[in-house]
C-alpha cells in the first residue's frame, strides 16, 4: 500500500489535468501545463522529503490545487483527492503529520468547494458529487490506513511471540541442563556426606576391632577364655559393621529406573522392617512424572525427616503426604513425636541444612512447624518435561 498511494497522488493530478484540456477556460496550454508539472513537483517534494516543511508544504499544496481548480475548471477539484491522501499515508518513525487529521482534511475539503463555487456554471448536483466523492475516498483511506495499522501491529506481535518462543526453547534446554547438573551435584554431595558417614562410624568401629584383635593375640596364651569371648565380641561388631555397610551403599544408590512414589515406597519398607515404626503414605492431587533430581532430594529429605522424628522426638508413627499441584509438588512428613518448644526456635542442625541446601538448588524451600505434630514440608518447583504438559505424566 505505500507503494500504490504515491502513485495514486500523481495519478489524481494528472488525469483531472488531462480531462479538464478542453475547458474553454484555458487561455494557453503551455502556461496550463507548467502550472500542472509545477504542482506535480510540489506533490513529489512531499513524497522524497517528507521532513522538509511539512506543514508548509501541505497547504502550499491544497493552495496551489484550489487556485488551478477555480482558475481552469472542469474535473480539476478531483485534484484535492491527492491532498488528502497525504494525510493517511505511513510516515517515517518519529514524524508525525503537523496538524490534526479531522483540520488537515477540512482544508483541502473547503478549497475544493470553494473552487466549485468560483465556476461560472455550477449546479447542486455537482456540489453534492464532489462532497460525497470526497467523503467516501476520505472514510476509504481511514479504513485502509487503520488496517495497515493493524496489520504492523498483528506482524509485531507474531514477530514478538516468535522471539519469546525461542527465548522459551533456549529457555528449557538450559533448564533440562541445569536440572541434569543439579541431579549430578545433589548425588555428589549426598554420597560425599555418606562417605564421611562411614568414615566416622565404620572407621571408628574397624580401629576399635583391630584394638581388640592385637589385645586377643597379646592374651590368647596366658588367659585363653578371656581371649575366645573378646573374641566373640569381635565378631558381632563385625556383622553389625557390615550391616551398616550394607544399608549405607543401599542409601546411596536409590534404583534410578523407579519413580519418586517408589523410591518412597522402598524407605517406607525400610524404615518400618529396620526402625521398627509405623510409617504411612498417601497422595494428593493427580500425579505426574518428576526429574530424578527431584525425586531424590523428596527421597532424601523423607530419609531425614523420619531420622530427626525418631532421634529427636522419639515418634512412634510417621506420616507422609505428597501433593502434586501444576505448579509445585510439596512433600509433607509429619510425626507423633514430642513437639520442641514453642517459645524456643528449632535448631537447624546438619541434617535440616542438609535438606534446605538440596532444594534451594532447585529454586524450592523447606518448612517446619505444624498444628498439632511437627511437620516437615519440602515444596519443589514442578518444570515440564520434553515433549509433555506440565501437571501430567
Amino acid at each position: 500500500m505505500n507503494i500504490v498511494l504515491p502513485w495514486l497522488r500523481h495519478l489524481l493530478i494528472v488525469v483531472p489535468a488531462i480531462g479538464s484540456l478542453g475547458s474553454d477556460r484555458i487561455a494557453s496550454h503551455s502556461v496550463y501545463t507548467l502550472l500542472v508539472l509545477l504542482a506535480l513537483l510540489i506533490v513529489r517534494i512531499r513524497i522524497q522529503w517528507p521532513r522538509f516543511l511539512p506543514a508548509v508544504l501541505f497547504c502550499g499544496e491544497v493552495a496551489f490545487v484550489g487556485y488551478l481548480s477555480y482558475s481552469f475548471g472542469g474535473i480539476l477539484f478531483l485534484c484535492h483527492l491527492s491532498a488528502l491522501i497525504s494525510i493517511f499515508e505511513r510516515r517515517p518513525a518519529g514524524l508525525t503529520f503537523p496538524m490534526p487529521p479531522w483540520l488537515a482534511a477540512l482544508l483541502p475539503a473547503a478549497a475544493m468547494n470553494a473552487a466549485l463555487a468560483g465556476q461560472p456554471i455550477q449546479s447542486p448536483e455537482t456540489f453534492l458529487l464532489a462532497n460525497v466523492v470526497f467523503g467516501s475516498f476520505g472514510l476509504l483511506l481511514y479504513v485502509i490506513q487503520t488496517a495497515a495499522v493493524q496489520k504492523s501491529e498483528v506482524e509485531s506481535l507474531y514477530d514478538e511471540l516468535s522471539r519469546n518462543h525461542l527465548e522459551l526453547q533456549h529457555a528449557r534446554k538450559r533448564l533440562m541442563q541445569y536440572a541434569k547438573q543439579v541431579e549430578e551435584y545433589a548425588q555428589l554431595v549426598e554420597r560425599n556426606r555418606i562417605s564421611k558417614d562411614i568414615h566416622d562410624d565404620l572407621g571408628h568401629r574397624l580401629i576399635r576391632q583391630k584394638m581388640m584383635v592385637e589385645a586377643i593375640l597379646s592374651i590368647r596364651a596366658a588367659e585363653p577364655e578371656k581371649a575366645a569371648l573378646m573374641l566373640e565380641q569381635v565378631r558381632d561388631q563385625m556383622t553389625e559393621s557390615m550391616d551398616t555397610l550394607r544399608r549405607t551403599v543401599r542409601n546411596m544408590s536409590p534404583e534410578t529406573h523407579a519413580s519418586g512414589r517408589y523410591s518412597l515406597e522402598k524407605l517406607i519398607e525400610s524404615a518400618g522392617t529396620q526402625l521398627g515404626i509405623d510409617v504411612r503414605y498417601r497422595t494428593e492431587g493427580l500425579p505426574y512424572a518428576l526429574y530424578p533430581s527431584l525425586e531424590y532430594i523428596l527421597y532424601r529429605n523423607a530419609q531425614e525427616a523420619i531420622t530427626n522424628a525418631i532421634r529427636h522426638g522419639g515418634a512412634t508413627e510417621v506420616d507422609i503426604v505428597l501433593a502434586y499441584t501444576p505448579d509445585h509438588v510439596a512433600m509433607s512428613v509429619s510425626n507423633n513425636g514430642s513437639l520442641p518448644d514453642p517459645e524456643s526456635k528449632v535448631r537447624k542442625g546438619l541434617g535440616i541444612r542438609g535438606m534446605e541446601e538440596r532444594v534451594s538448588l532447585v529454586g524450592g524451600r523447606v518448612d517446619l512447624g505444624g498444628d498439632g505434630s511437627f511437620t516437615v514440608t519440602t515444596v519443589l518447583p514442578h518444570y515440564r518435561q520434553d515433549g509433555r504438559e506440565g501437571g501430567t505424566a
